[in-house]
C-alpha cells in the first residue's frame, strides 16, 4: 500500500494570478483605511480570505521561481498586467506594514509608560544615602538593568 500523494498545485495563468493579487490588494487597502479610521476590529472581517490569498500568492511565487520558463508561454500583455498588479500590491503592502509598525510602536510605548507608572507607585519610597544621593532600590536597579520594558506581542 503506497502513501497518499499530495495534490499537485497547478501554476495559475497570469490573468488568474492578477485577479487574486488584486483582491488581496483590496483587502490590504481596506485594512489600511480601518487603521486610519481607528477601527482595527473591522480588520478581522476578511481575515480568512486574506490568509487563503496569501497562501495562494506564496505558492504561485514558489512555482514561478522554480521554473520561470513556464511563464514565457503566456501572452506578453497578461504578464505585463501581472507585473503592474504586483507593483500596486507591493505599494499597498508597504503602506500596510508601515501602518502596522506605527500602531505596534505606539502600543508598546503606552504599555511601557503604564508599566513604569505602576512600578513607580508600587515601589518603595526613595531614600537618601550617607552621601546625600538618592538610594537605588533593588527594583529600580532591576528596572534599569532589564530596561524596564514589558513587551506585548499581539497580531492586529
Amino acid at each position: 500500500m503506497s502513501a497518499p500523494t499530495e495534490p499537485t498545485v497547478a501554476l495559475l495563468a497570469p490573468a488568474q494570478l492578477s485577479e487574486k493579487i488584486e483582491r488581496l490588494c483590496q483587502i490590504l487597502e481596506f485594512e489600511n483605511e480601518m487603521m486610519h479610521l481607528d477601527n482595527p476590529s473591522a480588520m478581522t472581517e476578511h481575515q480568512s480570505e486574506k490568509s487563503r490569498l496569501v497562501a495562494i500568492y506564496n505558492q504561485q511565487m514558489t512555482l514561478i521561481k522554480a521554473d520561470p520558463e513556464r511563464y514565457k508561454r503566456f501572452p506578453k500583455a497578461d504578464i505585463d498586467r501581472l507585473k503592474a498588479t504586483s507593483e500596486l500590491f507591493y505599494e499597498a503592502l508597504d503602506t500596510h506594514f508601515r501602518k502596522l509598525s506605527t500602531v505596534k510602536t505606539v502600543t508598546e510605548g503606552l504599555v511601557k509608560a503604564v508599566a513604569d507608572e505602576v512600578a513607580k507607585k508600587k515601589g518603595p519610597p526613595q531614600t537618601y544615602t550617607a552621601n546625600a544621593a538618592m538610594a537605588s532600590s533593588v527594583a529600580s536597579q532591576n528596572n534599569r538593568t532589564l530596561g524596564g520594558a514589558i513587551a506585548l506581542n499581539q497580531v492586529v
